[in-house]
Parts: structure tokens; sequence; C-alpha cells
């Protein structure tokens, strides 16, 4: 596929909100991060061309790869809700006619080539170690001092990357350190 279109033919995330934004000045998008991992994030946005409306007009997904591309070194989430977004608005008519597919969907085409992607295995947690990390969690806050905070990891460093509510022990302890000043 790759080398088979023409990115200028393809429009932008951006353009395709200005436009909805013309059209729809009283509108909202709402973004959620359905699932994410170590490796991957997949985000679904929703289209409302009234902020009043209950339900969205559209939806839209998007899965991005965590270092599959230079983008994607450092903006995975931030790409991956660009390109829901995209989604979301062709969904309720606002791409080119014929390409639903924004450009910045075509430029990871580009990026991949005709290479397949590489499957990556999402971690599985059992539910004693969700629990844990969900009790663990409610202990980082009070945390005293760096050398706690690092006895606190390696203590738990099985259940580092269990997810709770949107994060992880591992990223909580990494915030709670620079917060703190302790890094």
């Amino acid at each position: 596929m790759a080398g088979k279109f023409d990115l200028d033919s393809y429009e932008t995330v951006e353009s395709r909100l200005a436009k909805f934004w013309k059209d729809h000045p009283n509108g909202r998008t709402w973004t959620e991060m359905v699932f994410m991992d170590d490796r991957k994030f997949v985000v679904r946005s929703e289209i409302y061309f009234d902020k009043e409306d209950l339900n969205p007009t559209a939806t839209g997904y998007a899965e991005e790869i965590v270092g599959a591309s230079p983008v994607n070194r450092t903006s995975a989430l931030e790409n991956c809700e660009t390109s829901s977004l995209g989604r979301a608005l062709a969904n309720c008519n606002y791409a080119s006619q014929g390409k639903r597919a924004s450009r910045e969907e075509m430029e990871k085409v580009e990026r991949y080539g005709t290479e397949p992607r590489k499957a990556v295995k999402a971690k599985v947690f059992t539910p004693e170690q969700i629990a844990a990390a969900q009790l663990a969690m409610n202990e980082v806050p009070i945390l005293p001092n760096k050398e706690e905070a690092t006895r606190f990891w390696y203590l738990h460093k099985e259940i580092l990357e269990v997810p709770v509510e949107g994060t992880t022990l591992k990223d909580a302890l990494g915030k709670l350190v620079v917060d703190k000043g302790w890094a």
C-alpha cells in the first residue's frame, strides 16, 4: 500500500476540526482513553453537533503503539487522540469525498510501509495483583521521603505496571518523586 497514495489528497484533523467548529460553534468533542498498557493506547472520540445533545452524532477509535514512529516515542497518546478525533469527524462527514482516513493516519501507513505491524502481547495481571496494586496506590501519596519511595518500589516491583485508575504504581511513584523534588 505504501507509495500508492498521495498524502496531499488527505485532510489533516486540524482542518476537519476547523470546519466542524465553523458549522457547529455550539458543538463539543469528547475523548476518552479506553485502553492503555506499557506499549499501546486506544482512544475513543465523540462528536456532538450541539453541546446539549445527550448522544454523540458520531464516534471514532484509534490505536497507537508507543515507539512505533518518531512521534510515538514521545507523544503516542496525543497522536492517538488526534487520530480518533479524525475518525469521528469523518464519521459525521467532515472528510474529503472518498477520503475517510486523515492525513495523519495515512502518514502512519507510509511510516509502516508494507511491513506488517508486530503484535504486542498485553500483560495480563491476576486479580490478586490488581487488588494489591489498588491497595498500594493508596500508600504512594503518604511516602515521607526518597528512601521510603525507593524501598516501596522494590517491595512492589511485581505490580509496578498494573493499571490502576488510569495510571500505574510506577507512574505514580515517578510523579511523586518529581513533585517532591526527590529526583
